[in-house]
């Protein structure tokens, strides 16, 4: 529907989608289809039908930005000092004409905003929401330029450009990397991640393990999940290590 926002869900009270207390917005449809995803509801662009515990249902409701914007300006009294709104997907920024109108209002009313992106969109959508989000949260996955796109469907050189975009407007706040030993983890990874990091230093970093969480999303929608191998936590100390003899704040977040 034009001009109006397709949301599965509205979650309150999160502590990791920002500073703050934060209600995050999950809006569906990305631009990405990475092996671990544990949000398949939110792959389509399009209302999902489900059936969960032999109930059926959709993923999937519109709203317009004013409905919207009254529905989270009922949660102001929790954000307190610091917090805010947080736009999650999928991958938020491939509605951007859509939220464009939320973020407008929320500015006026002196909301915090902020987005979880993979930023593999195009320059026109990021510069069209860019002085209206205060904080950005950014995916850092596959480096390799063929890899990236034979695996996720992605143009690197996009990511690039709108990583950079966002830096010189001072915007770029979090990197987050999800790894998995059969793509993100290898030693090649590894390698061109931390020499593309090392041009953000400014930046920190966090970084966990893929996990299986999604199984009874993909189950209600009658698909089978692909399952990784994960990352050990060691494993992943050892990665932060590296990434900090280069100078990058690197920490493990158990997501």
């Amino acid at each position: 529907m034009e001009n109006k926002l397709l949301i599965t869900n509205i979650q309150r009270m999160c502590f990791h989608d920002g500073p703050g207390i934060r209600t995050t917005v999950f809006l569906k449809g990305c631009s990405l289809h990475c092996p671990w995803c544990s949000n398949p509801e939110n792959l389509r662009f399009e209302q999902d039908e489900y059936e969960k515990d032999g109930k059926k249902g959709i993923y999937g409701t519109f709203y317009d930005p004013q409905e919207l914007t009254d529905i989270l300006m009922k949660d102001r009294k929790f954000w307190r000092i610091g917090g805010g709104v947080t736009f999650s997907g999928g991958e938020p920024l491939m509605q951007a004409e859509a939220l464009l109108p939320v973020l407008e209002l929320l500015k006026k009313r002196h909301v915090h905003t902020a987005v979880e992106t993979a930023l593999f969109v195009s320059e026109k959508r990021v510069s069209e929401v860019l002085p209206y989000i205060d904080y950005f949260i950014v995916d850092a996955k596959l480096m390799d330029k063929d890899k990236c796109r034979e695996i996720l469907g992605g143009d690197i050189s996009a990511y690039i450009k709108n990583v950079k975009l966002i830096d010189q407007k001072g915007k770029l706040k979090l990197f987050r990397i999800p790894c998995c030993s059969e793509f993100t983890f290898t030693e090649e990874n590894r390698e061109l991640l931390t020499d593309f990091l090392s041009g953000y230093r400014q930046t920190p970093v966090q970084v966990f393990s893929v996990h299986n969480l999604g199984e009874k999303k993909y189950q209600s929608l009658g698909k089978e999940m692909w399952r990784s191998n994960g990352v050990e936590q060691r494993q992943l100390d050892d990665f932060c290590n590296v990434l900090r003899k280069s100078g990058i704040d690197a920490e493990v977040n158990m997501i």
